[in-house]
């Protein structure tokens, strides 16, 4: 009699054991899928909420791209959240992701851009950095281009990656940060 108690423990921890399956790359792949969702869902409230409050027409928009969530603000008249030489807009990316980043309480990685102002800086990055690629390959001279913030480096290496005859590095702490173009 002693026995059957413990086959049928064993049994009923058998069975308990098969009902927790283990987390497959699948689930996990889903949950952050949700948590981008959530994310992505956070920020346009958040940007939407603040063009109420400063009344100014226009719509956030986030698409999740990979690992990103990619916001877009369209409207009119919307060059203060743009600022100078776009600080304003660095400013309005950074403080929408800790509000995402505080609502979600997981990392947020987000682009925000605004009226088309990053898409038209980035055209005008690329144009820059293979005009001083060509400059490169034909003195053979490095070219250190102005300080940049980590978003615009990227844009820069990504643009001349398949360039022949040239390297890209980043060099510089901080505020100085830049990059350096130079012949391979």
């Amino acid at each position: 009699m002693s026995e059957e108690p413990r086959d049928e423990v064993a049994q009923d921890d058998d069975l308990a054991a098969a009902d927790v399956a283990p987390a497959t790359a699948g689930d996990e792949d889903a949950a952050e899928g949700d948590v981008l969702d959530d994310q992505a869902d956070s920020a346009e409230d958040f940007l939407n909420g603040l063009l109420d409050v400063l009344d100014l027409e226009g719509e956030a928009e986030a698409d999740i791209d990979e690992d990103t969530i990619y916001v877009e603000i369209h409207g009119s008249d919307l060059a203060l959240l743009i600022g100078r030489h776009g600080a304003t807009l660095e400013a309005l990316q950074e403080l929408t992701r800790a509000a995402v980043q505080h609502q979600t309480q997981e990392r947020a990685r987000m682009i925000l851009d605004i009226g088309g102002y990053r898409t038209r800086q980035r055209e005008m990055l690329e144009r820059r950095a293979r005009t001083a690629a060509t400059k490169v390959r034909s003195t053979r001279q490095a070219v250190p281009l102005e300080p940049m913030n980590a978003y615009e480096r990227r844009i820069v290496h990504t643009a001349l990656v398949d360039f022949t005859g040239v390297v890209t590095v980043s060099e510089g702490e901080d505020a100085s940060r830049h990059v350096v173009i130079k012949p391979a």
